[in-house]
């Protein structure tokens, strides 16, 4: 008999997972609630049922018989897949880890259970938020801010401030917009240069992880990722101390065995601090580039979970490629009118996916939701890497009428 997966999610960062899941002859089911994504075309099943909706996916799996259920690259998903997975004893992680992890108030408290360095923070409620108690409770040494939706991903809903003058309410009131459960978190801007990769656990383990550069947008009021290169330029002593920290979180989570997605400061005085960790891959098809540079299979990874299959990780087989992925994105409101590609890093870019057709309103990048489309470019030096993203602006070029 075919075996029968639910996959969570349709869009473009779940496609890998869909195909590799028809070329191995399950019978793969997909849901959520866009019918048009290009996912869903791909399966042989497709049914309109949210994947934040649990007991809704819970239902489905119930009512379609499914052997196994999987997701990619999608923090909103999570719950469902772990509800789903506990409920009928298919394999998946516990639900209580996954909410540990992707809640940004229960990840801080996870943080301080695990013993690490905590940013001051406060977590409100749309109903109760109250600006000026906020900007009382706060220490002298905190200067910045950042106003965050508690359930959201991809930078939505977050915004940067000054404890003087910025416009803490504004702030909230646009958190509580992109936040399902109608909460967020203020917390302290950790200062320092950002790090970023995915990485796979096994039994706590950090048994692979391939960190790069982050660089953030702030055009528009928040910090939100605009492109990552591999490698890091960062030391081997920072690398180990983000992966202890991580290790240390992930097995007070009880979330051990999978793909994770970090996100780290380092401070101008060198110290390490987590900002996020998300049970699952990034999205912008990391996974598909981070394959590429290190030949590390993600996707295949994520489907022998699913289905209870395990195999131990050697990374002394993996190479360090360098690479980047870089967000198509507009500065402003407009038309769009396609994407103009320098001669220069052409021959460079392996994959190059537009969200956007001529003509569609475009608006000025606030978060994943408003990109237009993303990069993965492939480098043969560090030095190429640096002069080519040094300019990547000027390189790709989207064109907004």
């Amino acid at each position: 008999m075919t075996t029968r997966i639910l996959i969570l999610g349709g869009s473009r960062f779940q496609v890998p997972l869909i195909r590799r899941a028809r070329e191995r002859g399950l019978h793969v089911i997909t849901c959520d609630y866009l019918p048009d994504n290009p996912g869903h075309k791909l399966a042989d099943e497709y049914h309109n049922v949210s994947t934040t909706d649990r007991e809704a996916v819970l239902a489905l799996a119930r009512r379609i018989g499914i052997d196994a259920v999987a997701s990619m690259s999608s923090d909103p998903a999570m719950p469902a897949l772990a509800y789903v997975a506990n409920s009928l004893g298919l394999p998946g992680p516990r639900l209580e880890a996954i909410v540990r992890l992707t809640d940004k108030g229960a990840f801080r408290r996870l943080m301080a259970e695990a013993g690490l360095p905590v940013p001051w923070h406060r977590v409100v409620d749309a109903a109760s938020a109250a600006a000026s108690e906020i900007a009382a409770a706060l220490p002298m040494e905190v200067a910045r801010l950042v106003v965050k939706p508690v359930d959201s991903s991809g930078s939505r809903g977050v915004t940067v401030i000054d404890r003087l003058g910025g416009d803490l309410a504004g702030a909230l009131r646009h958190a509580f917009e992109h936040s399902l459960a109608r909460r967020a978190i203020v917390e302290e801007y950790i200062e320092g240069e950002q790090i970023h990769g995915d990485g796979y656990l096994q039994d706590g383990h950090l048994v692979y992880h391939y960190m790069g550069d982050h660089a953030l947008f702030t055009g528009s009021g928040g910090s939100i990722p605009v492109s990552t290169r591999w490698p890091t330029s960062q030391g081997e002593a920072v690398l180990r101390e983000v992966a202890a920290q991580v290790e240390a979180v992930v097995r007070a989570s009880g979330f051990v065995d999978g793909p994770i997605n970090i996100e780290a400061r380092i401070t101008p005085a060198g110290e390490v601090r987590l900002i996020e960790i998300g049970p699952r891959n990034a999205g912008g098809q990391i996974p598909i580039l981070l394959e590429r540079l290190t030949g590390f299979d993600f996707v295949r990874r994520v489907l022998d979970s699913a289905l209870g299959i395990r195999s131990d990780v050697e990374p002394a087989n993996m190479r360090r490629g360098v690479g980047a992925v870089y967000v198509l994105h507009s500065e402003r409101d407009g038309l769009y009118a396609g994407i103009e590609v320098s001669d220069a890093i052409r021959d460079r870019i392996f994959l190059l996916e537009t969200f956007s057709k001529a003509g569609d309103p475009v608006r000025r990048y606030a978060g994943s939701n408003t990109s237009l489309g993303v990069a993965l470019l492939q480098f043969e030096s560090l030095a190429e890497s640096d002069c080519l993203m040094a300019g990547i602006a000027s390189h790709l070029v989207p064109r907004i009428h």
